[in-house]
């Protein structure tokens, strides 16, 4: 092929010689120009034709440069998994309870005539509280002990009688008839002198009943009844509080009740003392309430804090 035009050919082998000298690195002496081609336009095709590099390409392929050290990284999912499970504690709420409380009533009905303690004051097991209107009672009393009187007196005199019959029969004085009145009179008054025996106890202990007793050592956690008021037997005058043997009620979420067993320890805490104390569990209620969803556990506080620890107070607890 013959080139008609030998600028064409000039500028072709030009970019040629620059090509091989990118590739080799190395430095190529250009021939000389043709002779046909002038200086303008010879300066216009190396404008054109792309610049040499400066520095040389490196010889190693991108593939075989050497990558930086990757380390193994586990994902976050995984490792939550690897890892063991962290103890999870649920706070609940409760409050303290008197392992012995009970309502005070009298055991005869009448007019209250006197309160003698007041509420918040401790009490000792047998301490009088209140005072019945005592009138009637007291009245029975001493009936009830004039009969007993009575019938000794009788009775002493039927058993005389008695002894004097007997040492009679045996002088042949007497009848038989006499001695079997005599003994049945004599029988009659030991059971009049019983009877009067029974209801001077009855008497005394109606007496007795006007007077209202505690029944433990505590303390009075309410008054229901005032002075001058008519109570019937049974009627709750007093509320009273053990402030020994304290228990703690905690309510529980239902989906512990298979977790929580009696004899635990738990820890408590009571916010209004800002103390910490433990209970052991003592018993569970298996029952769930509706509105909550919650069951109740009873545990026992320790006895070395029953003088700061009062029935009522606040505690919240860990399980």
């Amino acid at each position: 092929m013959i080139l008609r035009n030998p600028i064409h050919l000039s500028g072709l082998l030009f970019a040629c010689i620059i090509l091989a000298a990118a590739c080799t690195g190395k430095k190529v002496d250009l021939p000389p120009s043709a002779p046909e081609v002038t200086t303008d336009i010879s300066a216009s095709r190396a404008d054109a034709s792309p610049p040499a590099p400066t520095s040389a390409p490196s010889a190693v392929p991108p593939a075989a440069q050497p990558q930086p050290a990757t380390k193994n990284v586990i994902p976050a999912e995984r490792k939550a998994a690897t890892e063991p499970a962290a103890e999870t504690l649920t706070r609940v709420s409760g409050q303290v309870n008197s392992g012995k409380q009970g309502q005070a009533s009298f055991k005869t009905a009448g007019h209250i005539s006197k309160t003698i303690v007041q509420v918040g004051e401790k009490v000792r097991k047998g301490q009088i509280l209140a005072l019945l209107d005592d009138t009637d009672a007291r009245l029975r009393f001493n009936l009830a002990r004039n009969q007993l009187e009575q019938a000794s007196v009788t009775f002493e005199q039927a058993n005389k009688d008695m002894q004097r019959e007997e040492q009679l029969k045996k002088e042949g004085a007497t009848t038989q008839t006499n001695l079997e009145r005599i003994s049945n009179a004599l029988a009659a008054a030991r059971i009049g002198r019983a009877q009067a025996q029974i209801n001077l106890q009855q008497a005394e202990k109606n007496l007795n009943d006007t007077k209202l007793a505690a029944a433990f050592d505590g303390v009075v956690a309410r008054r229901l009844k005032v002075e001058g008021e008519y109570v019937g037997v049974g009627a709750a005058v007093f509320e009273l509080a053990s402030m020994k043997e304290l228990e703690v009620s905690l309510r529980v979420p239902e989906t512990l009740i298979r977790k929580v067993k009696p004899g635990h320890v738990v820890s408590l805490s009571i916010p209004s003392l800002g103390r910490s104390a433990q209970a052991k569990i003592l018993r569970i209620v298996p029952v769930i309430q509706e509105n909550s969803r919650t069951f109740e556990v009873i545990g026992r506080v320790g006895d070395a804090l029953s003088d700061d620890i009062i029935p009522g107070q606040f505690v919240e607890a860990q399980l």
